[in-house]
């Protein structure tokens, strides 16, 4: 693999006995969930109708819930879009929101999971 193709950072799939949960955050009482395929320090990918119309540069406001732990809001901007999902990056992400996410994809290697 070329270096210009290796990823900055590990990416995980959740996992069933450990989940990730990701709400498109809205001006309403509802929010739209969206799948997770994969995650990093950095950022996601996710899948769901509702980015169906997202393109690259979009920011987004979602709320992040990591096994567990409690919610985080999150802002991200899309970097690639596809008919199955979008990728996203965190911006900025607080320093908790940043730690729990280490601490959350450690547990996953630990478990041995990767993408």
């Amino acid at each position: 693999m070329a270096s210009s193709e290796r990823r900055r950072h590990v990416r995980v799939k959740p996992t069933p006995d450990l989940p990730v949960r990701v709400a498109l955050a809205s001006d309403g009482l509802l929010r739209e969930a969206l799948d997770v395929m994969d995650l990093s320090v950095s950022g996601l990918a996710l899948s769901a109708p509702a980015l169906a119309s997202t393109k690259p540069g979009d920011r987004l406001r979602l709320h992040l819930t990591l096994g567990t732990s409690a919610e985080h809001a999150i802002e991200v901007v899309t970097r690639w879009t596809s008919r199955d999902g979008a990728g996203v990056e965190l911006v900025e992400p607080k320093a908790g929101t940043a730690q729990e996410l280490g601490r959350y994809i450690a547990e996953l290697l630990e478990r041995g999971g990767s993408s």
